[in-house]
Order: C-alpha cells, then sequence, then structure tokens
C-alpha cells in the first residue's frame, strides 16, 4: 500500500501532538517542515472526525483529543478521507471489476475487511514507539 501525502502529514502531526499537551499549527510545520496552509486543512479534517481538539486565542492550538493507545490507523485514515486501501468491489462503479457483480465482488469485500482489521490494530502509540527522529533517535 502506497501511503498519500495526507495520510503521511496527518500522520506526522499526530506524532507531532501527541510528545505535547498543546501545540500551533506553525510548531507543527516548523518541526515536521511542512506547508502550514495544508497541515491546517489537515488539522480540520482531523478535529471533524473528533482525533484533535484545538483552543483558540494566543495560548491555544492543538491536542490529542483521545490518547494514543485510542486512536487507530484506520482511524486517521478515516478522517482524511484516504481510501487508497480499499479493495472492496462496487457494482455499478467503474473503480473495479466491470460494472456488474463478479465472482470476485465477495473475494474483495473479504479482502477489505481483513485490511481494515489490521489498520484498526495499530495505534497512534504503537506507531509512536517506533518513530524515528532526523538523527534515527526515538522521539
Amino acid at each position: 500500500m502506497a501511503v498519500n501525502t495526507r495520510t503521511e502529514y496527518a500522520l506526522r502531526v499526530l506524532l507531532e501532538l501527541s510528545q505535547s499537551d498543546m501545540l500551533s499549527a506553525a510548531k507543527i510545520c516548523e518541526a515536521q517542515q511542512l506547508p502550514k496552509k495544508y497541515i491546517e486543512h489537515l488539522l480540520a479534517m482531523l478535529k471533524n472526525a473528533g482525533i484533535v481538539s484545538s483552543t483558540a486565542g494566543s495560548q491555544g492550538g492543538y491536542s490529542l483529543a483521545k490518547g494514543p493507545d485510542q486512536i487507530s490507523f484506520l482511524d486517521l485514515l478515516n478522517a482524511v478521507g484516504d481510501r487508497s486501501y480499499d479493495t472492496s468491489c462496487e457494482i455499478d462503479s467503474p473503480r473495479h471489476c466491470i460494472g456488474k457483480a463478479c465472482n470476485l465482488t465477495n473475494y474483495f469485500s473479504e479482502l477489505n475487511d481483513k485490511i481494515k482489521e489490521v489498520f484498526r490494530t495499530y495505534s497512534l502509540a504503537d506507531i509512536k514507539q517506533t518513530w524515528k527522529g532526523e538523527n534515527n533517535e526515538t522521539r
């Protein structure tokens, strides 16, 4: 599975937030060398999904809305609308198959369910344990 930019950047944002009580979008962007407008858009998506919360004002910023162990990789994928992993067939969709029910529909649906279950088992806390900084030191 190729991870798209939205997912990678959102994961990097969440990892930064997992290191602090509250961070501004500017601080996250500075730490991760990410474009601010794009990150602000991702933060809004993560907030709408209930993964991050925000506080307004000069001392405000963003924080995780739940503990890192309660945020799954699947939650992140859903929050940013990344369905690149989805193998399920949709009847009448040009995305897969021949546009009608076929013998592979059940197989691809079952495969998709298994992939989702794997992604559900990885939490932000799990990912954080293997996260390496620029100097190859665990943060």
